[in-house]
């Protein structure tokens, strides 16, 4: 990495005899196999939508402002991280100073009081990427450079730090015990793990340089348990999917760590008319053996969990309604139960945040997008169980999902109207399939003409980075 290495700043001193206090260990069988049961429970277990209130925020921009940027969870306590609340003219760059001047921060709610607080976290650093809950630590990403439009070619300050709170202590985030800082490079994210075996703690760090040739992720380890003794040089450099936000690392029980990244899925996905579907996808890989050993080759896999209504094919639009938010999703691994978060974008005065509980079953999420000019039909019912099923009817720019035991066995039909005078219309089959995928996409197009996509997970390659 040259002479551009970690600069660890110590704000707190620990005892050496603090017991770390990692996550539990996730179950090695929901990471393995060619289908890990960890990415099919993403797709195929339903949401559950929860409404966070009591504050007196009411921002609903889209392109700057108060927006958010990841989510986290620790015991009655929701963690959003937001951008800085100034709102700058999408035309006008912005400088150095409109940077230095601005804050990120984070949203505290507790779900039980239905109280929330808002805490400044660090000046200058106006850009929270990602938050990860690690047993009773908070980890957050910052960085300096923030804009309402990065791609109009605003300034960017290379500047980033990762910062780590005891919320067993205090749960508003106000005992800070650890520190790294970046002074040279801006950082999407950050993920936090304890391992057992090697009795240390890992921080994978997203880097991004302005040198493309060295963008990356790093992984760091500490000395030891103290969780402020982080080593200055990292170990490890991988590939870096995107931007680096919506990172995870996870131990697993048989003391292996790994990592996970949330991102928008950029593959091909039926359009209409401006309107487009946005998709969510998951990559999880292993970094470290249950030996403690660096893995040579990540072998990735990549899963999309989850398709949204069509939208209009504007930035704006995307960003907004795009499924859950398009980075900074989260895993909560608390009292034995796995959990996914993610939230909407924009702060209003009612807040949405999606939990997905993550089920072991064997299930799939049906989704059905009606782009043709005909109304639309589709039953879907589970082959196993044919007494669990659903039904919909859509009319052209409308969609509809259900989650069924797998495999599902599913009819699309739709109305058309013959070219004869005075006939009426009628319905005509335009598909029937099975399918065991955790996410199967049906959707109608042109005259009712009807197609699929099934979704499994994919594996792939990549070597670590010299």
């Amino acid at each position: 990495m040259k002479a551009r290495n970690l600069f660890v700043g110590i704000l707190t001193v620990l005892s050496t005899t603090v017991l770390a206090q990692g996550a539990k260990p996730i179950d090695i069988s929901w990471l393995t196999g060619d289908q890990p049961k960890l990415l099919s429970s993403m797709a195929s277990s339903p949401i559950s939508q929860e409404i966070l209130s009591g504050t007196s925020i009411s921002v609903g921009t889209i392109l700057g402002g108060w927006h958010a940027q990841a989510i986290g969870a620790y015991g009655d306590y929701v963690y959003i991280a937001f951008s800085d609340g100034k709102l700058i003219d999408p035309k006008v760059i912005a400088t150095k100073k409109d940077q230095s001047d601005a804050y990120g921060k984070i949203w505290i709610y507790n779900t039980k009081t239905k109280e929330s607080t808002t805490k400044d976290l660090v000046k200058g650093y106006a850009h929270p990427c990602s938050i990860q809950v690690t047993g009773k630590y908070l980890t957050i990403t910052l960085e300096a450079a923030y804009g309402t439009n990065q791609e109009l070619g605003i300034e960017r300050e290379q500047k980033s730090m990762f910062i780590i709170y005891d919320l067993a202590q205090d749960p508003k985030c106000s005992v800070e015990v650890s520190r790294i800082t970046q002074d040279d490079v801006n950082a999407g994210g950050a993920g936090l793990a304890y391992s057992p075996q090697a009795k240390c703690w890992y921080l994978y760090a997203d880097q991004d340089y302005e040198d493309r040739s060295v963008r990356g992720v790093v992984l760091y380890k500490t000395a030891n348990e103290n969780i402020n003794s982080w080593q200055k040089e990292p170990i490890a450099k991988y590939k870096r999917f995107g931007t680096g936000a919506g990172v995870q690392l996870i131990t697993a029980s048989d003391n292996s760590i790994w990592g996970m990244y949330y991102d928008t899925y950029g593959g091909d996905l039926p359009h209409f008319a401006g309107l487009e579907l946005g998709a969510d996808e998951v990559r999880l890989f292993k970094l470290i053996e249950p030996d403690g050993k660096l893995v040579q080759q990540r072998e990735v896999y990549s899963q999309v969990v989850g398709i949204g209504p069509p939208s209009v094919k504007t930035a704006g639009e995307l960003l907004a309604n795009i499924p859950g938010m398009r980075f900074g999703a989260g895993i909560r691994n608390e009292n034995g139960k796995l959990e996914l978060l993610t939230c909407q974008r924009n702060m209003v005065n009612e807040f949405k945040i999606n939990r997905i509980p993550l089920q072991d079953g064997n299930n799939s999420q049906v989704m059905f997008v009606n782009f043709a000019k005909a109304r639309g039909e589709i039953k879907a019912s589970s082959v196993s169980n044919p007494s669990q099923n659903a039904s919909a009817q859509k009319m052209i720019k409308e969609s509809w999902k259900g989650f069924l035991p797998s495999p599902v066995k599913v009819d699309i039909n739709s109305m058309t109207i013959s070219k004869k005078r005075f006939s009426l219309p009628k319905w005509q089959d335009a598909l029937d399939q099975e399918s065991k995928a955790p996410l199967v996409l049906f959707y109608l197009e042109g005259s009712g003409t009807a197609n699929y996509k099934e979704f499994f997970a994919q594996k792939k390659m990549d070597e670590r980075l010299k």
